[in-house]
């Protein structure tokens, strides 16, 4: 039986279009794609995201949709980026895409 986090990360990969291998998992070529999504949204946006990575909108919407690979410079600046901003979040505060459903009291 799948697990509530399962169903929501399931439910987030459909919604943000990625592909998920036969058996569910993420393919390898998704993951810069999705990582640059992530910077997206934790940066506030494509502008921002660009001024961050040095990097024009044009460039990243087309590695975002696909139309070009995610240079290996690029994707290890974006983790970067996300983990510095993930870090830099104060305990108790939910991601951007948090699955968490709007759950409040805490969850252990």
């Amino acid at each position: 039986m799948p697990t509530a986090a399962w169903a929501a990360w399931k439910a987030w990969t459909c919604e943000a279009g990625v592909k998920p291998c036969h058996d569910g998992r993420m393919r390898n070529s998704d993951v810069p794609m999705m990582t640059l999504r992530r910077a997206v949204e934790w940066c506030g946006g494509i502008d921002a995201l660009g001024d961050a990575l040095n990097t024009t909108a044009e460039s990243l919407e087309r590695w975002l949709s696909g139309e070009e690979e995610v240079p290996g410079p690029v994707f290890v600046q974006a983790v970067g980026l996300i983990l510095d901003a993930s870090a830099s979040q104060p305990p108790g505060r939910s991601t951007p895409d948090s699955s968490d459903g709007g759950r409040r009291e805490n969850r252990h």
